[in-house]
């Protein structure tokens, strides 16, 4: 049994800033992680200052081995499979059993795709969702726009500044007359029929098929995702969720605590948008705020 004054649940870019945090703090802290991180499909990481074109895994560990130079610091690979207790006495039963007195998560977000077949194999290479991750190095192709239970038409606007060739994929989902008119512009195209297939070599996608056959040749796609928390541990603990048109994500106030007194929530399960940058910010936050918090001074 490890005896922790906090344990941090995940060890992306939240975690690891969270848990740098409380280590200088010079606090008892445990990062809980089974690696299975929500960029691991990227190849890059992109407007993270100091890491530009750095990947993912390697932010990771260049900020994970910073950490565990405090000797206050640990890190357990695995899964966290149940969380009990309360503030001061929260028992995780995972690697290995750690007592701690605050829990923070940080275990990301999962995104949920379109089940068609091809997209997954894409996903993080040539098909994305934000364009300030991946536009730069997607731009000036036939791009698509993948509608799929609604059309994003923020991204149908968003994404002039990447590509003046973009192709709408209504993929069955009605147009209204608002929508219509505000989709009529140079340099977009709509696409009736469904998706059924997409394309690719390695990643690279090459086209999508729709009902009946028809290939639509495009070289970069996006697509809003909806979004969940990456772990049921949140909503076993009691912590209340916020849903939105994104997805679900956990309710935090400006300290990024949760509902459930002692437990802190970070990175992209605590806001409606994936951002890195964001994540390490609201890490920081959690970390400094939970070390407050141990010491009694946490304004409310």
């Amino acid at each position: 049994m490890i005896e922790a004054d906090v344990a941090v649940v995940g060890g992306s870019f939240a975690g690891v800033s969270a848990a740098i945090m409380l280590a200088r703090g010079r606090r008892r802290v445990v990062i809980i992680d089974e690696g299975a991180t929500r960029n691991r499909y990227a190849h890059a990481s992109h407007g993270f200052l100091g890491m530009d074109g750095a990947a993912p895994a390697a932010i990771r560990e260049k900020g994970l081995a910073e950490v565990l130079a405090y000797p206050t610091a640990q890190h357990l690979e695995g899964r966290v499979t149940a969380i009990r207790g309360k503030v001061g006495a929260f028992v995780l039963e995972g690697p290995e059993e750690v007592r701690a007195q605050r829990v923070i998560l940080a275990f990301g977000q999962r995104d949920r795709l379109p089940e068609i077949p091809g997209i997954a194999e894409c996903w993080g290479k040539t098909v994305a969702q934000c364009p300030y991750c991946h536009g730069y190095e997607l731009a000036d192709r036939t791009t698509g726009l993948l509608a799929w239970e609604a059309i994003p038409m923020h991204h149908s606007v968003h994404l002039a500044d990447w590509t003046d060739d973009l192709i709408l994929l209504e993929n069955g989902v009605a147009v209204t007359s608002e929508e219509a008119a505000k989709l009529d512009r140079p340099g977009l195209r709509r696409q009736a029929g469904r998706v059924v297939r997409v394309h690719h070599s390695g990643g690279a996608i090459e086209a999508v098929e729709l009902e009946g056959g028809t290939r639509v040749d495009m070289r970069a796609l996006y697509l809003v995702t909806w979004q969940e928390p990456a772990s049921p541990l949140a909503e076993e603990l009691g912590c209340e969720v916020v849903e939105t048109r994104m997805g679900r994500h956990l309710k935090v106030d400006d300290h990024q605590r949760t509902t459930v007194p002692g437990v802190f929530a970070a990175g992209d399960l605590a806001r409606p948008f994936p951002s890195a940058t964001q994540a390490a910010s609201t890490g920081n936050r959690a970390g400094a705020a939970c070390h407050q918090d141990l010491l009694g001074i946490l304004d409310d």
